[in-house]
């Protein structure tokens, strides 16, 4: 393990790593407003489109690296994102890992933008499809490949942010809309029981 841990302290750069967790403070910060401050699903949903749009702008940029014939560089310097490239996990069922991410990232953004049950469902299932795809990514970098490459990083560490906004979006909202067949009246909160006579 020592060996791993090595290879991610040395295949991150500092900055690279306090940017990462400046945007995970940020999130996590947006989830506690909107759960406890706001009581406010915009908040999530705004927040989850913008991690989305982040996604979306690490995958846009390795498609176009790769689909250019260029080699990906990782930002920090060093190899590692060389390595991970030229690696056969790469591709999977012959579609580049970042035409997945683009297409997985699209898909919560769509559904950060829509309101209701069907919609918080889409993005948990997306943003949790995309937090194990990307956990089983982190273990081939480290284990198998032996490589870091921080773009990889970075999608992880944003498909882990959406993972814990589109949960508590998805738990703390699921539900609460009146919909049809629900026979709450709009305002129920305020509604006052009737009394006795009617």
């Amino acid at each position: 393990m020592s060996d791993e841990l090595t290879l991610l302290r040395d295949g991150i750069p500092t900055w690279m790593a306090l940017l990462f967790l400046a945007v995970a403070f940020a999130a996590v910060g947006a989830v506690a407003v909107a759960l406890y401050v706001r009581d406010d699903e915009r908040i999530l949903r705004a927040t989850s489109a913008a991690l989305a749009l982040m996604g979306l702008g690490i995958s846009g940029y390795v498609a176009i690296r790769v689909g250019s014939g260029d080699i990906v560089q990782c930002v920090g310097g060093g190899g590692g994102c060389e390595t991970v490239e030229k690696s056969r996990y790469s591709s999977f069922l012959g579609i580049h890992m970042s035409t997945l991410g683009l297409i997985g990232y699209s898909l919560v953004l769509a559904a950060s933008f829509w309101s209701g049950d069907r919609a918080r469902l889409a993005a948990f299932t997306l943003s949790l499809f995309g937090f194990v795809f990307s956990l089983y990514l982190t273990y081939l970098e480290l284990w198998e490949i032996v490589a870091i490459c921080q773009w990889c990083v970075g999608s992880a560490v944003l498909m882990t942010l959406l993972f814990v906004v589109n949960s508590a979006r998805n738990f703390a909202f699921y539900g609460l809309d009146a919909g049809p067949g629900d026979d709450r009246p709009p305002d129920s909160d305020s509604a006052v029981p009737a009394g006795p006579d009617g």
